[in-house]
């Protein structure tokens, strides 16, 4: 083959080889470029989320907040089902010789026009009667709420009406003590929230206590208490207190009569809890509580609750003033530490025979004296309207110890 044909075939070669380059080249350019093009959308894309993203995220935090307010809503709904009792009809049973009664039944009847509920059912007690039959009256009405409003002793009777029923009893404390509202945190110092607590206040299940005495001619007496009963020293006290000086000095009047009656001497008693033994014991005082705080703030049976299906059994046994120091230091300083002049137990009955007739009292209303008291829990018995608040149930009761009492306190 002559030499000026390979040297054309060679350059041929070539030439088809730098074409072949230059195409891919070209090539490989278009497409790098529609990738360039490619990502420089996306760059600009994402650039314009991002230039959205703080809109987004407000309409995000929107509809976290909405959710949260429908989460809230599903999670409060039974406490406010329990808070918006709605009543249908409202009677109020009053204590007339009260400093203020007839301001609370003006702004009771106010407060009840203007939730524009039918006219205000008012029944006054007396003397001869402290409000028994009074709710029942009110009860077969139509009522649905009964506002008692007086002390301790007005709410324990028109409570003993409703307890096991389905109406509500309201409060509206205007006693001395007023130990229920106190215990129930109720604002003691402010009449019109007392009031709306007492239409529109927290629905609650609370414990009733059920007591059966035995008076000194034999006679038997069933009654239902809320707060304390006793008998001993501390019915002595509320006996003997001064009605005077309770209005001029308030719960005060308490500690002047206590003061006068604490030299005295211990009575023997015996004690069964829920159907065992009797055990025997020497005390001033033996009382039965529902309920732990006493005036001035005093937690007197830190154990104690409304609604643990328990009633608190305490029982004093001081000989002397020094004894009667330890009582008011583990009372004022809260302590749980056990002392021997004060014994606590928890049971859902008490049984308590006195070896001697003694003073007996019941939510701080004196009853005279009697020969035994019989006590049993009915829990979740009163429907009650309540600030709103949360009081937890008690621990587990301990059980009595059926040893007697130690040498050194016989």
């Amino acid at each position: 083959m002559p030499a000026e044909l390979i040297v054309a075939l060679a350059a041929l070669v070539l030439v088809l080889a730098a074409l072949a380059f230059v195409v891919g080249l070209w090539t490989g350019h278009r497409r790098l470029r529609g990738r360039m093009e490619e990502l420089h959308g996306r760059v600009a894309s994402l650039h314009g989320d991002v230039g959205t993203l703080p809109d987004r995220m407000a309409r995000l935090s929107g509809q976290v907040e909405a959710l949260d307010g429908q989460v809230s809503e599903i999670v409060e709904a039974p406490l406010i089902a329990r808070a918006m009792v709605h009543p249908r009809r409202v009677a109020l049973v009053l204590n007339p010789i009260k400093a203020e009664a007839d301001s609370v039944r003006q702004r009771v009847a106010a407060a009840v026009r203007q939730s524009g509920l039918p006219e205000l059912e008012v029944y006054e007690t007396t003397v001869e009667d402290p409000g028994q039959q009074m709710a029942r009256d009110a009860v077969a009405g139509g009522a649905d709420v009964v506002i008692a409003a007086g002390g301790d002793g007005t709410v324990r009777f028109v409570a003993e009406e409703l307890a096991g029923t389905d109406t509500t009893l309201g409060v509206i404390p205007l006693g001395t003590g007023n130990l229920l509202a106190r215990n129930l945190k109720f604002p003691l110092e402010d009449l019109d929230a007392c009031v709306n607590t007492a239409l529109h206040g927290t629905a609650r299940q609370i414990d009733s206590i059920d007591i059966k005495v035995e008076t000194t001619d034999g006679t038997t007496v069933r009654n239902t208490f809320l707060v304390i009963a006793g008998a001993g020293m501390d019915a002595e006290v509320m006996g003997d207190t001064r009605d005077d000086l309770k209005v001029k000095a308030g719960w005060l009047a308490y500690g002047e009569a206590g003061m006068r009656h604490l030299p005295g001497s211990r009575k023997e008693i015996s004690v069964s809890l829920d159907g065992g033994a009797p055990q025997r014991r020497k005390v001033r005082s033996v009382m039965v509580a529902n309920c732990g705080e006493l005036t001035a703030g005093m937690d007197f049976v830190p154990e104690a609750r409304f609604d643990d299906g328990l009633l608190d059994v305490v029982m004093l046994s001081p000989r002397h003033v020094g004894d009667w120091i330890r009582i008011a230091a583990k009372t004022l300083t809260k302590s749980r530490h056990k002392i021997p002049v004060m014994e606590t137990h928890q049971a859902t009955r008490c049984r308590v025979v006195l070896h001697e007739p003694m003073a007996a009292q019941l939510d701080g209303d004196a009853i005279g004296e009697v020969r035994s008291i019989d006590a049993r829990v009915r829990p979740d018995s009163l429907r009650i309207l309540v600030p709103a608040s949360d009081v937890p149930d008690s621990a587990a009761a301990p059980t009595m110890k059926p040893e007697s009492v130690p040498e050194e306190h016989v």
